[in-house]
């Protein structure tokens, strides 16, 4: 395979899905009141608009330090809430070049202690990987820290295109909507290629 190919990294967008502004240096005040109100709508009640974005512009802000290709905050309706937030990164695959390695990569770029951790192989459209999925505890709260329980599933993939490891990871804290997550999870896993890069 040519060496000059330019891949591109794509991933379905479910309704409900707002894609955080990493990388791009914006005013995250400016834009998380704006994308509130292209969700929500003009009329919705002030109080919902300044709750979304308030919470939207910390996720952003959160997301930027971990430096993804992309993320996303997953909203839904009902709740007119922030349920859970998903990232792609894209990792150098050195050291981590076989699906038996990529447990080690995910504990290496996600350091936790978790309550529980299930590892199982999986086979996605865009290649071979696992699927980690952790229970952990964390402080959460700033003027009264209380611990909370926050549920994540990784997906690490080996693209047969590139050099790279490719990695999904959703996180979510409501665990009542664990099921209907986890299936979001798998959607979106199963969702992810890798796309050329048509030169003009």
């Amino acid at each position: 395979m040519s060496d000059d190919v330019v891949w591109q990294c794509l991933i379905s967008e479910p309704e409900g899905s707002i894609r955080l502004p990493v990388g791009q240096g914006l005013d995250l005040k400016g834009w998380s009141e704006q994308a509130a109100m292209t969700y929500l709508g003009a009329t919705a009640p002030r109080t919902e608009l300044r709750g979304l974005a308030r919470v939207l512009a910390q996720l952003a802000a959160s997301s930027e330090l971990s430096s993804p290709t992309f993320a996303y905050a997953y909203v839904v309706d009902a709740a007119k809430a922030v349920m859970a937030v998903y990232e792609v990164h894209d990792y150098d695959d050195e050291g981590y070049d076989s699906v038996d390695r990529l447990p080690d990569l995910i504990r290496d770029v996600f350091p936790a202690e978790p309550e529980s951790r299930h590892i199982t192989r999986v086979a996605l459209p865009t290649g071979p990987g696992v699927r980690v999925q952790e229970i952990r505890s964390v402080v959460a709260g700033s003027l009264f820290k209380k611990k909370t329980q926050l549920e994540s599933v990784t997906y690490a993939v080996l693209p047969p295109q590139v050099n790279n490891v490719l990695v999904l990871r959703m996180t979510w804290t409501n665990l009542v909507f664990s099921e209907a997550l986890l299936e979001l999870s798998q959607t979106l896993a199963e969702s992810l290629e890798l796309a050329e890069v048509k030169k003009v």
